[in-house]
């Protein structure tokens, strides 16, 4: 193969990477921010566990980034379980949070900011005659006291792409994007 035409494609893909979609509110100062919490992402997808393992992976990729400090996962789902039975709302059922619901489990929690998101994709995507795993995540820091959202961030990653196919590189699974997608998204927040 002639190395003008792998030139070529690197160039290629190194050109057809996306940049997450983001938002900052403007004039917002984060560093009142010193502890959030992660809450259970909404599960748009039909792996029943796809929002618990994102999940895990944005705790970790936040405490990597010494941003904030995070509640415990274990007291994030007490106190949201708690508040949602106090507002009548059944386990398991998809909740849109209100203002007073933020407030509440932001209190329970001692935190300042919510990261609150859903899980748009996770698993296998087919194209161009092969599969390959696909994953999107939504995810919003919301303010404790008034319920804005400070950041928010989208993203979609899938594990195929020309290069890999044309080279024969093993395709990424769902675990690995998820890593990918997690601190690319987040970086938009963090800038690191």
């Amino acid at each position: 193969m002639p190395l003008w035409f792998i030139i070529f494609f690197i160039l290629i893909q190194i050109g057809c990477g996306t940049a997450p979609k983001q938002y900052i509110r403007a004039n917002v100062n984060f560093q009142y921010i010193k502890k959030v919490a992660v809450l259970p992402l909404n599960n748009l997808t039909d792996d029943k566990y796809a929002g618990e393992k994102f999940k895990s992976i944005i705790v970790m990729d936040i405490l990597e980034s010494g941003a904030f400090e995070v509640a415990e996962e274990g007291e994030v789902n007490k106190a949201v379980a708690d508040v949602f039975r106090e507002m009548g709302f059944r386990e398991g059922e998809l909740v849109a949070l209100d203002i007073e619901s933020i407030k509440r489990i932001s209190e329970k929690l001692g935190v300042q900011a919510l990261f609150i998101g859903s899980v748009d994709s996770y698993g296998q995507g087919r194209g161009g005659g092969t599969q390959y795993a696909i994953v999107s995540l939504s995810l919003r820091l919301v303010e404790s006291n008034s319920g804005i959202t400070l950041w928010r961030g989208f993203d979609s990653e899938k594990g195929s792409s020309l290069m890999r196919s044309v080279f024969g590189i093993e395709q990424k699974n769902e675990i690995e994007l998820s890593r990918e997608l997690s601190k690319k998204v987040l970086t938009t927040l963090f800038g690191k």
